[in-house]
């Protein structure tokens, strides 16, 4: 039998490669414009699709401007792998390690906020409250079930979504000017259950990393509590402290329990 030769990666994602490094190399510097997109076109010998494709990845990763039918502005540089962006937003962090990141929503409904919501999300209790499933892959392959509440305010603007939009998070910023910029952040262990082993491709009782957050906006106000869950070998966590800085701390409250 003959090896599998490794997959090619597609066009765009070559193109969102070069132009990443144009950015880092200050060819097209913080705040200014790129070419237009049909110049760009050009430049790499590729169908106008293709090139609206490789510009969508760097608008959703936070790097370019997303205003439609101008040219495109250089917002920040490529990503560090220190940002709070990639850790906060899985679809950023898929971005920077190079991979696809994708999705489809298994089930969303308006339901009655309880005491946990009321609690983290600083809603009263008995407000609508969206909730949303959804499964998570890397270059289409399952590794992690994603389920958040979104606060009404927040919920509005998610729910019309399409159900594979990579990034909710980038959307939200980008056209409603909602943006993410503080998190509480717990990790423990669990495991696949029952309901979650079709949507996760992988058998009952398999072993998960769980991710509870509370993300919030620059003024304190919660935006959404989460619950990731991901199949082993998908993702690790690396945390450098010092004596003198330290953020991490064992728990062993519920705070964050969905």
């Amino acid at each position: 039998m003959s090896e599998r030769q490794p997959r090619r990666r597609p066009r765009y994602a070559q193109i969102v490669d070069a132009l990443r490094s144009d950015i880092d190399k200050q060819v097209f510097p913080v705040g200014s414009y790129l070419p237009s997109e049909a110049t760009l076109a050009e430049r790499f010998g590729v169908a106008p699709g293709t090139m609206r494709q490789a510009l969508k990845v760097l608008v959703e990763e936070g790097v370019l401007s997303a205003r439609r039918g101008a040219k495109k502005i250089v917002l920040r540089a490529p990503r560090s792998s220190s940002e709070f962006g990639e850790f906060r937003s899985f679809a950023q962090w898929a971005y920077g390690q190079g991979k696809e990141p994708g999705g489809e929503v298994l089930s969303q409904s308006w339901v009655e906020a309880g005491e946990v919501d009321a609690r983290l999300l600083r809603v009263e209790k008995g407000a609508p409250v969206l909730n949303v499933v959804r499964v998570r892959t890397l270059d289409g392959v399952p590794v992690m079930l994603e389920h958040t509440h979104y606060p009404q305010c927040v919920g509005v603007h998610v729910v019309d979504l399409p159900k594979d939009t990579p990034s909710v998070t980038n959307v939200l910023r980008a056209e409603k000017d909602i943006e993410f910029v503080a998190a509480d952040h717990v990790f423990g262990v669990g495991a696949v259950t029952e309901a979650e082993a079709e949507a996760l491709h992988a058998p009952q009782g398999t072993p998960l990393l769980v991710h509870r957050r509370v993300s919030r906006d620059r003024f304190g106000t919660p935006l959404e509590r989460s619950e990731d869950k991901y199949l082993p070998n998908s993702v690790s966590l690396a945390v450098s402290n010092t004596e003198a800085s330290n953020s991490l701390n064992w728990t062993s409250d519920q705070r964050f329990d969905l």
